[in-house]
């Protein structure tokens, strides 16, 4: 078995209202200030496991994504990464 490091972004989507962001845009103006901010809100996971190989690694790090990380009606997913790992 190899070792594997995934990298997801899980954030709302486009269509769908982002309270927390619009949220955090609010505090941020009243703080300081700032032209054109736009800000959203998400959540980025780091995920270590064992595989086979690469192939089954990725079928593993979308399954997750999907079906635990992320509710598809309002939310879309990222793997930013997946790598091999040595430690």
């Amino acid at each position: 078995m190899k070792k594997f490091c995934a990298k997801v972004l899980v954030k709302m989507k486009p269509t769908v209202k982002d309270v927390k962001g619009q949220t955090l845009k609010n505090a941020i103006d009243c703080f300081m200030p700032i032209e054109n901010l736009s800000c959203h809100v998400g959540s980025y996971y780091l995920l270590k496991f064992d595989a086979k190989n690469e192939g089954e690694a990725l079928h593993t790090v979308e399954k997750i994504a999907s079906e635990i990380l992320s509710n598809e009606v309002i939310e879309t997913y990222e793997i930013k990464a997946l790598e091999e790992i040595y430690e």
